[in-house]
């Protein structure tokens, strides 16, 4: 199985590609992770490469199964690593480009949408609200791996997974973590 994470520095995507690394392993799959960090550190593209049972932990263009992306551009903007017929779980939070910031360009939630659901089957969450609702923004990251996890599209247990959330997570936010986990299963499947 191969995912790419997409979202901008600050959002949890490299613990998540943790997590389900992690998983993949203690399900006895060889994993293999990769980042590209742009400026993650003001707010520019991260994407985390988490593949299982590969030679190289980047994916191809063309080739990721699912693309889970914190942030609705991004999404739009990795839309070529998704192969044909590839999931996308996208967050519909918009995090404002420097760009459209200055007025120099546009930030067109409806084409953007269009777009994703034109290349993929997507899956849009407002996965920003729900895990404020659960007790903090930050857990946004294992709230989208447990609506992956909800959508039937982790060739991954339930089990390990969280058991990689208490192995990867700092343990005063193992609750929080979990909480924000089981909150993505149930987003899905109302």
């Amino acid at each position: 199985m191969d995912i790419l994470i997409s979202g901008v520095g600050g959002q949890g995507t490299i613990l998540a590609s943790k997590i389900l690394a992690c998983a993949m392993m203690l399900d006895g799959h060889n994993a293999r992770t990769g980042e590209t960090i742009g400026m993650s550190q003001r707010g520019g593209c991260v994407v985390s490469h988490v593949r299982s049972d590969a030679n190289s932990p980047y994916i191809p263009l063309g080739k990721a199964d699912m693309l889970l992306s914190f942030e609705l551009c991004e999404g739009a903007r990795n839309l070529p690593f998704l192969k044909k017929g590839g999931v996308a779980v996208i967050n519909t939070a918009k995090i404002t480009p420097l760009t459209v910031a200055l007025g120099a360009s546009t930030y067109d939630e409806d084409a953007i949408r269009a777009a994703i659901t034109a290349r993929s089957d997507a899956h849009f969450i407002d996965a920003n609200a729900a895990a404020a609702e659960i007790g903090s923004v930050k857990a946004v990251n294992t709230l989208l791996v447990g609506a992956a996890c909800g959508l039937g599209l982790l060739d991954i247990r339930r089990e390990s997974i969280l058991e990689a959330i208490r192995m990867n997570v700092a343990p005063k936010f193992h609750e929080l973590n979990e909480r924000a986990f089981a909150a993505g299963e149930a987003l899905v499947r109302k």
